[in-house]
Protein backbone atom coordinates (compact mmCIF):
# COMPACT_ATOMS: atom_id res chain seq x y z
CA UNK A 1 0.00 0.00 0.00
CA UNK A 2 1.09 3.21 -0.83
CA UNK A 3 2.03 5.91 1.90
CA UNK A 4 -0.22 9.33 2.11
CA UNK A 5 1.67 12.35 0.53
CA UNK A 6 1.58 15.53 2.02
CA UNK A 7 2.46 19.04 1.11
CA UNK A 8 3.57 21.55 3.05
CA UNK A 9 2.59 25.54 2.41
CA UNK A 10 1.60 28.93 3.72
CA UNK A 11 -2.10 30.34 3.52
CA UNK A 12 -3.66 33.74 4.14
CA UNK A 13 -4.23 34.97 7.99
CA UNK A 14 -5.16 38.18 9.27
CA UNK A 15 -1.88 38.19 11.05
CA UNK A 16 0.08 36.99 8.14
CA UNK A 17 1.15 33.88 6.35
CA UNK A 18 0.22 30.60 8.72
CA UNK A 19 2.11 27.28 8.08
CA UNK A 20 -0.14 24.11 7.00
CA UNK A 21 0.91 20.72 6.20
CA UNK A 22 -2.13 19.02 4.09
CA UNK A 23 -2.08 15.20 3.78
CA UNK A 24 -3.88 13.11 1.18
CA UNK A 25 -4.72 9.42 1.60
CA UNK A 26 -3.42 7.31 -0.70
CA UNK A 27 -7.18 6.09 -2.60
CA UNK A 28 -10.21 7.62 -2.09
CA UNK A 29 -10.54 9.01 0.82
CA UNK A 30 -12.76 7.23 3.44
CA UNK A 31 -14.26 10.70 5.40
CA UNK A 32 -14.30 13.76 6.66
CA UNK A 33 -11.09 16.23 6.86
CA UNK A 34 -9.18 16.02 10.10
CA UNK A 35 -7.93 19.78 10.86
CA UNK A 36 -5.39 18.73 13.88
CA UNK A 37 -3.10 21.55 16.39
CA UNK A 38 -0.26 19.88 17.63
CA UNK A 39 -0.10 20.72 21.47
CA UNK A 40 3.30 22.05 23.80
CA UNK A 41 2.32 24.86 25.89
CA UNK A 42 2.24 27.20 23.25
CA UNK A 43 6.32 27.26 23.60
CA UNK A 44 7.46 24.16 21.53
CA UNK A 45 5.47 22.23 18.69
CA UNK A 46 6.84 22.22 14.52
CA UNK A 47 4.72 20.60 12.16
CA UNK A 48 7.63 18.17 12.00
CA UNK A 49 7.30 16.60 15.31
CA UNK A 50 5.53 13.11 16.24
CA UNK A 51 2.11 14.88 17.69
CA UNK A 52 1.71 16.67 14.30
CA UNK A 53 3.48 14.84 11.70
CA UNK A 54 3.23 11.14 13.17
CA UNK A 55 -0.37 11.66 14.12
CA UNK A 56 -1.50 13.21 10.75
CA UNK A 57 0.43 10.36 8.65
CA UNK A 58 -1.39 7.74 10.82
CA UNK A 59 -4.95 9.37 10.09
CA UNK A 60 -4.11 9.87 6.78
CA UNK A 61 -2.99 6.01 6.39
CA UNK A 62 -6.03 5.14 7.82
CA UNK A 63 -7.60 7.07 4.89
CA UNK A 64 -8.78 10.57 6.38
CA UNK A 65 -7.05 13.66 4.73
CA UNK A 66 -5.66 15.95 7.28
CA UNK A 67 -4.27 19.68 7.37
CA UNK A 68 -1.85 20.17 10.71
CA UNK A 69 -1.67 23.67 11.74
CA UNK A 70 1.25 25.74 12.70
CA UNK A 71 0.67 28.61 15.14
CA UNK A 72 3.37 31.20 16.74
CA UNK A 73 4.77 30.29 19.51
CA UNK A 74 5.87 32.04 22.80
CA UNK A 75 9.45 32.71 24.78
CA UNK A 76 9.84 29.84 27.43
CA UNK A 77 8.47 31.31 30.66
CA UNK A 78 10.81 30.89 34.02
CA UNK A 79 9.76 27.90 35.83
CA UNK A 80 10.83 29.86 39.35
CA UNK A 81 10.77 33.01 40.86
CA UNK A 82 8.87 36.20 39.07
CA UNK A 83 6.87 35.34 35.98
CA UNK A 84 8.63 38.26 33.79
CA UNK A 85 7.17 37.45 30.20
CA UNK A 86 9.30 38.12 27.39
CA UNK A 87 7.87 40.37 24.57
CA UNK A 88 6.32 38.09 21.71
CA UNK A 89 4.00 38.80 19.04
CA UNK A 90 2.09 35.44 19.56
CA UNK A 91 0.21 36.05 22.47
CA UNK A 92 -3.45 35.67 22.40
CA UNK A 93 -5.74 36.48 19.96
CA UNK A 94 -2.77 35.81 17.39
CA UNK A 95 -2.59 31.74 17.39
CA UNK A 96 -6.31 31.61 17.68
CA UNK A 97 -6.33 33.49 14.86
CA UNK A 98 -4.02 31.14 12.88
CA UNK A 99 -5.96 28.08 13.56
CA UNK A 100 -9.31 29.63 12.58
CA UNK A 101 -7.48 31.41 9.37
CA UNK A 102 -6.36 27.47 8.75
CA UNK A 103 -9.53 26.03 9.40
CA UNK A 104 -11.21 28.92 7.06
CA UNK A 105 -8.68 28.03 4.40
CA UNK A 106 -9.53 24.32 4.47
CA UNK A 107 -13.27 24.61 4.14
CA UNK A 108 -12.88 27.16 0.98
CA UNK A 109 -10.64 24.91 -0.65
CA UNK A 110 -11.73 21.55 0.52
CA UNK A 111 -15.07 21.62 1.18
CA UNK A 112 -17.26 18.57 2.61
CA UNK A 113 -17.56 17.74 6.44
CA UNK A 114 -14.49 18.81 8.83
CA UNK A 115 -13.62 17.64 11.75
CA UNK A 116 -11.53 19.92 14.54
CA UNK A 117 -8.99 18.33 16.98
CA UNK A 118 -6.10 18.65 19.32
CA UNK A 119 -3.86 17.67 21.74
CA UNK A 120 -2.69 19.28 25.38
CA UNK A 121 -2.77 22.96 24.32
CA UNK A 122 -3.74 22.53 20.84
CA UNK A 123 -7.18 20.97 22.08
CA UNK A 124 -7.55 24.61 24.06
CA UNK A 125 -6.96 26.02 20.58
CA UNK A 126 -9.15 24.34 18.97
CA UNK A 127 -11.99 24.17 21.52
CA UNK A 128 -11.40 28.23 21.05
CA UNK A 129 -11.72 28.08 17.76
CA UNK A 130 -14.93 25.59 17.52
CA UNK A 131 -16.71 28.29 19.90
CA UNK A 132 -16.01 30.59 17.50
CA UNK A 133 -17.30 29.08 14.68
CA UNK A 134 -20.50 28.22 16.84
CA UNK A 135 -20.99 31.46 16.68
CA UNK A 136 -20.63 32.00 13.51
CA UNK A 137 -17.29 32.79 11.60
CA UNK A 138 -17.27 29.58 9.91
CA UNK A 139 -19.33 25.95 9.14
CA UNK A 140 -19.22 24.40 12.45
CA UNK A 141 -17.24 21.36 12.74
CA UNK A 142 -19.23 17.87 12.20
CA UNK A 143 -17.40 16.73 15.82
CA UNK A 144 -14.29 17.41 18.19
CA UNK A 145 -11.90 15.40 18.94
CA UNK A 146 -9.24 16.13 22.17
CA UNK A 147 -6.28 13.63 23.56
CA UNK A 148 -5.40 15.07 26.97
CA UNK A 149 -6.62 18.61 26.60
CA UNK A 150 -5.95 21.20 28.54
CA UNK A 151 -8.77 23.71 28.52
CA UNK A 152 -8.43 26.19 30.89
CA UNK A 153 -5.85 28.78 32.77
CA UNK A 154 -5.99 27.21 35.96
CA UNK A 155 -6.06 23.66 36.66
CA UNK A 156 -9.29 22.52 38.59
CA UNK A 157 -9.04 20.60 41.61
CA UNK A 158 -8.31 16.74 40.43
CA UNK A 159 -10.43 14.30 41.75
CA UNK A 160 -9.98 11.97 45.01
CA UNK A 161 -9.38 9.29 42.54
CA UNK A 162 -6.78 11.08 40.01
CA UNK A 163 -5.47 12.21 43.44
CA UNK A 164 -4.42 8.65 44.36
CA UNK A 165 -3.83 7.88 41.15
CA UNK A 166 -1.02 10.60 41.10
CA UNK A 167 0.45 10.06 44.58
CA UNK A 168 4.12 9.40 44.17
CA UNK A 169 4.74 10.67 40.59
CA UNK A 170 3.61 14.39 40.33
CA UNK A 171 3.32 17.31 43.26
CA UNK A 172 0.00 18.65 42.10
CA UNK A 173 1.07 22.18 43.54
CA UNK A 174 4.00 22.12 40.82
CA UNK A 175 2.02 21.16 38.10
CA UNK A 176 -0.86 23.38 39.25
CA UNK A 177 1.99 26.32 39.52
CA UNK A 178 3.31 25.17 36.24
CA UNK A 179 -0.33 25.37 34.26
CA UNK A 180 -0.75 28.59 35.53
CA UNK A 181 2.42 30.19 34.38
CA UNK A 182 2.23 28.74 30.97
CA UNK A 183 -1.25 30.08 30.60
CA UNK A 184 -0.18 33.58 31.91
CA UNK A 185 2.54 33.37 29.54
CA UNK A 186 -0.46 32.48 26.20
CA UNK A 187 -2.80 34.89 27.46
CA UNK A 188 -0.29 37.93 28.49
CA UNK A 189 -2.16 38.72 31.66
CA UNK A 190 -2.80 36.90 34.73
CA UNK A 191 -6.31 38.58 34.87
CA UNK A 192 -7.12 36.88 31.64
CA UNK A 193 -7.14 33.33 33.12
CA UNK A 194 -10.85 33.13 33.50
CA UNK A 195 -11.36 34.59 30.40
CA UNK A 196 -13.51 31.81 28.04
CA UNK A 197 -12.57 33.65 24.78
CA UNK A 198 -8.81 32.21 25.86
CA UNK A 199 -9.79 29.39 28.01
CA UNK A 200 -12.95 26.96 27.03
CA UNK A 201 -13.00 25.39 30.27
CA UNK A 202 -14.57 28.57 31.70
CA UNK A 203 -16.73 29.24 28.77
CA UNK A 204 -20.65 27.98 27.59
CA UNK A 205 -20.21 25.25 26.02
CA UNK A 206 -23.79 24.88 24.42
CA UNK A 207 -24.18 24.50 20.85
CA UNK A 208 -20.75 22.64 20.03
CA UNK A 209 -20.84 19.59 18.42
CA UNK A 210 -19.71 15.67 19.67
CA UNK A 211 -17.26 15.71 21.48
CA UNK A 212 -14.63 12.76 21.51
CA UNK A 213 -11.97 13.04 24.68
CA UNK A 214 -9.00 10.75 25.45
CA UNK A 215 -7.51 11.20 28.18
CA UNK A 216 -3.70 9.77 29.93
CA UNK A 217 -4.80 7.76 33.12
CA UNK A 218 -2.01 8.87 35.14
CA UNK A 219 -1.92 12.56 34.21
CA UNK A 220 -2.53 15.31 36.84
CA UNK A 221 -3.98 17.74 33.43
CA UNK A 222 -6.66 15.51 32.93
CA UNK A 223 -8.61 17.42 35.52
CA UNK A 224 -9.04 19.89 33.26
CA UNK A 225 -10.21 17.53 30.37
CA UNK A 226 -12.68 15.83 33.16
CA UNK A 227 -13.91 19.27 34.03
CA UNK A 228 -14.55 20.29 30.45
CA UNK A 229 -16.44 16.67 30.50
CA UNK A 230 -19.21 17.92 32.80
CA UNK A 231 -19.78 20.78 31.77
CA UNK A 232 -20.22 19.52 28.10
CA UNK A 233 -22.51 17.22 30.44
CA UNK A 234 -24.32 20.48 31.86
CA UNK A 235 -24.57 22.21 28.11
CA UNK A 236 -25.98 19.12 26.86
CA UNK A 237 -23.44 18.81 24.49
CA UNK A 238 -23.34 14.54 23.42
CA UNK A 239 -19.65 13.64 24.42
CA UNK A 240 -17.85 10.50 25.28
CA UNK A 241 -14.51 10.68 27.20
CA UNK A 242 -11.95 7.33 27.55
CA UNK A 243 -8.57 6.80 29.58
CA UNK A 244 -5.61 5.06 28.92
CA UNK A 245 -4.45 2.68 31.36
CA UNK A 246 -1.19 3.71 32.78
CA UNK A 247 -0.45 6.42 29.94
CA UNK A 248 1.58 9.62 30.97
CA UNK A 249 0.48 13.58 29.46
CA UNK A 250 2.24 13.47 25.70
CA UNK A 251 1.56 9.97 24.86
CA UNK A 252 1.26 11.07 21.40
CA UNK A 253 4.87 12.55 21.27
CA UNK A 254 5.95 8.92 21.10
CA UNK A 255 5.11 7.01 18.25
CA UNK A 256 7.38 3.65 19.02
CA UNK A 257 4.53 3.12 21.87
CA UNK A 258 1.20 1.29 21.82
CA UNK A 259 -0.18 4.23 23.42
CA UNK A 260 0.39 6.66 20.11
CA UNK A 261 -1.06 3.44 17.73
CA UNK A 262 -4.12 3.53 20.51
CA UNK A 263 -4.44 7.12 20.27
CA UNK A 264 -4.25 7.77 16.46
CA UNK A 265 -6.54 4.17 16.18
CA UNK A 266 -8.95 6.22 18.58
CA UNK A 267 -8.91 9.39 16.24
CA UNK A 268 -9.41 7.29 12.81
CA UNK A 269 -12.13 5.89 14.40
CA UNK A 270 -14.44 8.63 15.64
CA UNK A 271 -13.79 10.35 11.74
CA UNK A 272 -14.99 7.02 10.70
CA UNK A 273 -18.36 7.47 12.59
CA UNK A 274 -18.80 10.80 11.41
Amino acid sequence: MAQPTWIEHGVPGRHGEVRVREYTPDGEPRGPRLVWVHGGGWVVGTLDEPEAHGVSMAVAEAGFPVTSVEYGLLPRFPVVGPLRLKPSPFRYPVSHDQVMDAWLYAERTHGGPMWLGGASAGACLAAAVALRLRDGEGSRPLGLAFLYGLFHGQLPAPSASLRRRMFGVSDLRVVQEMVRRAAVNHAGSAADLDNPAIFPGVADLAGLPPVHLLNADRDLLRSSAENFARRLTAAGVPHEGWYLPGTMHGFLARPDRRAFSIGTGALAGWLAGG
